[in-house]
C-alpha cells in the first residue's frame, strides 16, 4: 500500500492511523495533552491555583467529566453488544453462515490439490499464490504468441508476481488479530491486476487461442476470489478490534471514572501546596487527572482513527480504483 502512495506525508499519515500500536498512540495523545494544559498554565498570566480560588471552574469541569466518561463507557460497550449480536442467532442462520464458508472454501479448492487451510493468513497467501501461479502459466501459453501480446502479458505477469511475492512474505508468521494481516491484504493491488487482466482480454480477443483464454479465465477466476475473502477477514478483525474496545475502555474507564468523581467533588485551591521543577503542585495534579480521565475518549479516538481509515480504504469490493494510490499506471481507455 504505502509502496504505491508517492506523497511521503500521506504514507508517513497512514502508518500513524493504521500501523501504530493504539496503546502507544493513545499514550502519545495523553501526553500531547498533559503537555498542553501545563503549558497553557505555567504561560498564563493566571495560575491554575488562582483561577481555581476566583471561577471554581475545576469541580464543573471535571463533574462534565464524568458525564463524557459515561457516555463514552456506554457508547463503546453498546457497539461491543451490536457486535456479538451478530454471533447470536438461530440454528438455521448458523447453518446458512457454515454453508456460505464453506461454499466459498470448496470454490478456492477446485483450484488446489489439498483442503484449504483454516488459518486466515494462511488462505490470503495461498489464494495470492495462486494467482501468481496462474499468471506465470498465462505467460508461458502466450510465449510463441505475437510481440504485442507477449508484451502485455509479461509485464502484467512480472507485476502481479511481483506484487504477490511482497504481499506472500509479509504474511508470513502473521497472526489473526495484528493488524499485519490487514496491511498485507490491502498491499495486494487486485484492482489493478483484475484491470489489466481484462484489459489484455479485450484488446487480443481476436488473436487468442482457446488455451490463452482458458488461462485467462482461471486467474480473472482466482482474483475475483480475493475480494470477498478480504472482505470476511476484515469483517472478522473490526468484530475482534471492537470486543477489544470495548474491554479495554471498561478497564480504563473505571479508574477514569473514580479520579473524575474524586477530583469533581474534593478539588480546593488550598490542596498540594508548593511547586516542583518550578510548577505549583496542584498544577501537575489537575493536568495528571485530567488526562486520566480523558484516556477513554482518547483510546476510543485511536481506534476510530484506524477503523475508519480501513473501511474507507475498502469502499470497494470489485475492480474499481478508488484512488491514485491503487492505480499501478494510466488506464488506456478510449471513448
Amino acid at each position: 500500500m504505502y509502496e504505491r502512495i508517492d506523497s511521503r506525508y500521506e504514507s508517513l499519515r497512514l502508518k500513524f492511523l493504521l500501523n501504530l500500536n493504539r496503546y502507544v498512540l493513545t499514550a502519545g495523545l495523553a501526553l500531547g495533552l498533559f503537555s498542553a494544559l501545563i503549558g497553557m498554565s505555567t504561560l498564563g498570566e493566571l495560575s491554575l491555583r488562582e483561577m481555581m480560588g476566583s471561577t471554581g471552574l475545576v469541580r464543573p469541569t471535571f463533574q462534565t467529566m464524568l458525564l463524557s466518561i459515561t457516555t463514552s463507557v456506554t457508547l463503546v460497550v453498546t457497539i461491543g453488544q451490536l457486535v456479538l449480536s451478530q454471533e447470536l442467532g438461530p440454528l438455521g442462520d448458523q447453518r446458512e453462515r457454515m454453508d456460505g464458508e464453506l461454499s466459498f472454501r470448496e470454490a478456492v479448492e477446485e483450484f488446489l490439490d489439498t483442503a484449504s487451510p483454516p488459518e486466515p493468513n494462511a488462505f490470503l497467501r495461498i489464494l495470492i499464490k495462486l494467482s501468481s501461479d496462474k499468471a506465470e502459466r498465462l505467460g508461458d501459453v502466450v510465449a510463441s504468441s505475437d510481440d504485442e501480446l507477449q508484451e502485455d502479458v509479461k509485464q502484467f505477469s512480472e507485476n502481479l508476481v511481483a506484487n504477490a511475492e511482497l504481499v506472500n512474505e509479509q504474511l508470513r508468521d502473521v497472526q489473526f488479530g495484528s493488524f499485519a494481516i490487514m496491511q498485507a491484504s490491502l498491499d495486494y493491488n487486485y484492482s489493478w491486476h483484475m484491470y489489466e487482466l481484462r484489459r489484455i482480454r479485450k484488446e487480443h480477443a481476436d488473436t487468442l487461442t482457446d488455451e490463452q483464454r482458458k488461462a485467462i479465465d482461471e486467474l480473472h477466476a482466482v482474483l475475483r476470489l480475493f475480494a470477498p475473502l478480504r472482505e470476511h477477514i476484515k469483517s472478522l478483525y473490526f468484530e475482534a478490534d471492537l470486543v477489544n474496545l470495548s474491554r479495554q475502555i471498561l478497564v480504563i474507564g473505571l479508574p477514569a471514572l473514580a479520579i473524575a468523581a474524586g477530583m469533581g467533588f474534593f478539588a480546593d485551591p488550598g490542596m498540594f501546596p508548593g511547586t516542583t521543577l518550578g510548577i505549583d503542585n496542584v498544577t501537575w495534579v489537575v493536568s495528571g487527572a485530567f488526562t486520566i480521565t480523558a484516556l477513554p475518549l482518547l483510546l476510543l479516538a485511536a481506534y476510530i482513527f484506524r477503523l475508519t481509515t480501513l473501511a474507507k480504504r475498502t469502499l470497494s469490493i470489485g475492480p474499481s480504483i478508488l484512488r491514485p494510490s491503487e492505480n499501478a499506471g494510466e488506464t488506456e481507455w478510449k471513448e
